[in-house]
């Protein structure tokens, strides 16, 4: 029997919340049509498609109808802002700024964004290969932008829907766009084109979809946040699959030679086109016995078969004089061309056919290299104008290079003792030690250079490159790998070495037992030579393995590692739902149950559930973390202000742990520092708390200081922004945080532990001390994305030393004010009062709240303790006692946390608030 549907998850509403609700008639959601399958109009005038679908989801988890308003992009914002309506759909990449005045909700779900381009180009391979190429830009979307940004020279074709886009590619004015796969997917399909395939999936960042609500209206953006993220996983998966279920696709892939009529008619004008070919380039390459031989010769013949011309091959005997005719004209095609540096600009580059390593080889009784970097000062020969030499002048222009003019004379020169090392491809030195029987040499190691065989074309001739990209393209792995093997892999006969063979004649003439021993020693040599032509061929046999393999095992390791981080985010999230459920009800089932044994049972659940909920909210910070979704939000900050917030949250566990909590902010400290508050924040918070808890004697101290330190590029004198005050130039500060305690000490042996995911101190009670092993780990990620670091100091039962160090820090432009200058209206209330006007306040705090806090504590509804934490922050600001805003707002944000252990330990330290001898109301 087939199980029975699972319900759908309603969102977390509050009692206010679900009142407005039930006076609201209903919510419109502006959206722009025309995005098939996302979002379109039907022919009776209505909306239709995944958006919509995802609607009428959040209609039936709120219970009020949700509409969708078509509008274009500027419509939808005026209305928005206007208020005709409710909300309106955007789409946009992670960390681009939001409209002003706008709030967000989570996101409704994602796009992934893809490089389209003409079927049978297979010449763009990733975002690089559209350098200097024409790309159609869509009106009206603008994280094509944000795709294309490292594409620093392209030409801009401007189109107004995904229709122009494809209209341009196929007609030649253009050569890719960047669109959203399901869209463009939808429309090669719904319109018959076979002629538009996806080159480069851009999957490794997406477009999130999300709702826009105006910020003037707080309660719709949180009751829409809210039912947005209690959709679960198989309602988004049913949505999804109802539209998007596609196959797109793919450029490049093998396949018939198809070109367009302006292609033929191209190669009907031009019937025989000239081809240069190096006369001394083998196995790729050569002049042999009346004709050319090699890869490039035998490429240009099945180029002939596929496309039905004839080419006019000439030879050359340097490359720079093939290259100076390509430039004049006087030839069309240079088949076998590696994009240099120094050619990319002058020449149109195919896609490369075949990619070499570059090898260094030297003799068997030469010293062993085995990379560039050991080379001083031995003689490093290397081919003329070709690719290897251009690598090795750029990259490495202190090495001692003797160009010679081809592989062969750079070879010889090298087994005669001439030079020290060649650097040159393998199929050159396998072809040519096989030839000339030069068996003292040998392969060392493989640089970090490849020649990538290109055909190139004037820059004038772009149907040209076209066309052989076309042809290249409809070539299969097997025929292109049969060309390869048959001159990279062949075996060839040995020639005579005619000057060897009149030396032992000479010599033989004298001395017979001399011809003897040579022909002995000729013998030996053959056989070493075959044999080193086998482990040739093996090595590049292993050398090709390991790379696939290796490329597979990369491949397989991002997989996991991505499924791992999706994995972690998903369930925390699914198991917080259902935990604080546990939470609430085994907080009931305390106040009902008298039973002493039932009540044990039930604190046993309330403490581990607790803890569950702890681990989960780290788990869900780490996966954000390790999945590249955390965002810093820099704003200015007051680091004094910060550590003051600290001392007064942590003064009241360090007053119960009966330690000392000294907090030293520097006398130059900047007034406001540009930093993530809320992750700053959160590292201090677990270094001091995890201080406080494993110091039981002594005390704890904070200290903060900064050094300024030399802007990358300040700026000159910068106007002031509207209602900032002006300043003249950036300012940079090293900041350095430190929290040294008492306490127990880490080991040696541990201290580079600690710092990893649910690691702890090796012998640590977790009875007595509890934890997860997160904290720290957190906090090194933290630190290292605000570009610092988090570093530890410790010896075994004296105490430990964190420091936070962030080394570039923005001072902002404001000045400095001492808290003492304050007018004393704006004086913290304690600093104004005497000895017995502070009792008094004493008891105005306890007469206001008496023994509310245990009737909360009791109560265990997440609305009367926030309502209570409200209530607590105005009657600190009321009477302007920071300490006690200050206990508010922690109250109030570990119960929108969900907390319940830490509001519980609030709670109960209320009435020593305002009692603590050792510290002030202010």
């Amino acid at each position: 029997m087939a199980e029975p549907p699972v319900a759908s998850p309603a969102p977390v509403l509050g009692v206010e919340e679900l009142a407005w609700l039930d006076q609201l008639e209903g919510i419109t959601i502006g959206v722009q049509p025309g995005q098939v399958p996302l979002a379109f109009e039907t022919l009776n005038d209505g909306l239709a498609g995944t958006y919509l679908d995802y609607m009428d989801m959040l209609a039936t988890k709120l219970g009020v109808a949700v509409r969708g308003v078509a509008g274009t992009a500027t419509e939808l914002e005026s209305w928005l802002l206007r208020g005709d309506i409710d909300a309106r759909l955007v789409a946009l990449v992670p960390g681009q700024t939001l409209g002003t005045g706008v709030l967000s909700t989570a996101p409704l779900m994602t796009l992934t964004y893809g490089v389209f381009v003409d079927a049978g180009d297979a010449s763009v391979r990733k975002l690089g290969d559209l350098e200097r190429r024409r790309i159609a830009l869509i009106e009206g979307d603008p994280n094509q932008f944000v795709f294309l940004d490292p594409v620093e020279n392209f030409v801009p074709v401007p189109v107004a829907n995904v229709s122009e886009a494809v209209s341009m590619i196929m007609s030649g004015q253009a050569d890719a766009f960047v669109g959203p796969v399901p869209v463009v997917t939808d429309y090669l399909q719904a319109a018959l084109i076979n002629g538009i395939g996806l080159a480069v999936l851009l999957d490794s960042q997406s477009v999130d979809v999300f709702l826009e609500v105006p910020d003037e209206h707080p309660r719709m953006h949180r009751v829409l946040d809210r039912a947005v993220e209690s959709i679960s996983h198989n309602e988004h998966r049913s949505i999804r699959q109802s539209w998007l279920p596609f196959v797109v696709p793919k450029a490049g892939e093998a396949q018939d030679v198809e070109l367009s009529g302006a292609e033929l008619d191209w190669l009907k004008r031009n019937p025989e086109l000239r081809v240069g070919l190096r006369s001394s380039w083998p196995p790729f390459e050569f002049f042999e016995e009346g004709q050319f031989r090699g890869l490039a010769p035998d490429l240009l013949a099945r180029f002939e078969t596929n496309l039905g011309v004839k080419f006019d091959r000439r030879a050359f005997d340097r490359l720079g004089r093939a290259e100076e005719q390509l430039r004049s004209g006087e030839i069309d095609i240079l088949p076998a061309l590696s994009q240099t540096p120094q050619l990319e600009g002058e020449f149109l580059f195919s896609r490369p056919y075949l990619s070499l390593p570059i090898v260094l080889v030297i003799r068997d009784d030469g010293r062993f290299i085995g990379d560039l970097r050991e080379l001083r000062r031995e003689r490093v020969g290397v081919v003329r104008e070709q690719a290897g030499h251009a690598y090795l002048l750029i990259n490495h222009p202190d090495l001692n290079l003797y160009p010679v003019p081809t592989v062969e004379d750079g070879l010889l020169a090298l087994s005669n003792g001439d030079l020290d090392v060649m650097v040159t491809n393998i199929p050159a030195v396998s072809y040519i030690v096989s030839r000339l029987g030069l068996s003292n040499l040998r392969i060392t190691s493989i640089t970090p250079y490849q020649y990538q065989l290109r055909m190139a074309v004037r820059k004038d001739r772009p149907e040209l490159l076209r066309i052989i990209n076309k042809t290249l393209g409809s070539m299969d792995a097997v025929e292109t790998e049969s060309i390869y093997k048959r001159w990279v892999q062949l075996d060839i006969e040995h020639a005579t070495d005619y000057t060897v063979v009149k030396r032992v004649i000479l010599v033989a003439v004298l001395v017979v037992l001399i011809f003897l021993y040579w022909n002995r020693k000729l013998s030996r040599e053959v056989d070493e030579r075959i044999s080193s032509e086998t482990a040739l061929r093996f090595s590049e046999d292993q050398l090709r393995a390991a790379k696939l393999e290796a490329e597979r095992l990369a491949r397989e390791a991002e997989s996991a590692n991505r499924a791992k981080s999706e994995f972690l985010a998903n369930m925390s999230h699914e198991i917080r739902t259902p935990m604080n459920a546990v939470i609430g009800y085994s907080d009931l089932l305390e106040k009902t149950v008298t039973d002493p044994h039932q009540r044990t049972y039930i604190e046993a659940i309330r403490a581990g559930s607790r803890s569950l909920l702890m681990l989960i909210n780290d788990i869900l910070d780490l996966s954000r973390i390790e999945a590249g979704k955390l965002r810093l939000e820099y704003n200015p900050l007051s680091v004094r202000r910060l550590l003051d917030d600290v001392r007064h949250i942590f003064d009241l566990r360090a007053v119960e742990q009966g330690i000392t909590l000294e907090v030293n902010v520097a006398s130059d400290m900047p007034a406001a520092m540009m930093l993530d508050g809320t992750r700053l924040r959160q590292v201090l918070f677990n270094l001091v708390g995890n201080a406080i808890k494993f110091t039981h004697q002594g005390g704890v101290t904070v200290t903060a200081t900064a050094t300024p330190v030399s802007a990358p590029q300040l700026s000159a004198e910068a106007p002031a922004a509207e209602g900032k005050r002006p300043y003249k130039a950036l300012q940079y500060y090293a900041l350095e945080i430190t929290v040294v305690d008492t306490g127990i000490g880490i080991a040696p042996d541990q201290q580079h532990l600690i710092f990893d995911a649910f690691e702890q101190q090796e012998g640590q009670s977790t009875r007595r001390y509890g934890g997860t092993g997160l904290g720290l780990a957190i906090s090194r990620k933290l630190a290292t994305m605000m570009g610092g670091e988090l570093t530890v100091t410790s010896e075994l039962g004296a105490g430990s030393t964190f420091v936070v160090r962030l080394p570039q820090v923005q001072v902002t432009a404001l000045t400095e004010e001492s808290e003492s200058e304050l007018p004393q209206a704006e004086q913290p209330l304690i600093e104004t009062l005497n000895m017995r006007e502070r009792g008094w306040l004493r008891n105005q705090l306890l007469g206001d709240f008496g023994d509310e806090w245990k009737v909360v504590r009791e109560s265990g509804d997440p609305e009367e303790m926030k309502a209570f934490a409200l209530r607590v922050i105005a009657w600190g600001e009321q009477f302007r006692s920071r300490r006690v805003t200050l206990y508010g707002e922690k109250l109030l944000a570990d119960v929108e946390a969900f907390n319940l252990d830490a509001v519980n330990h609030a709670l109960e330290a209320f009435p020593g608030l305002l009692e603590t001898p050792s510290s002030t109301l202010g």
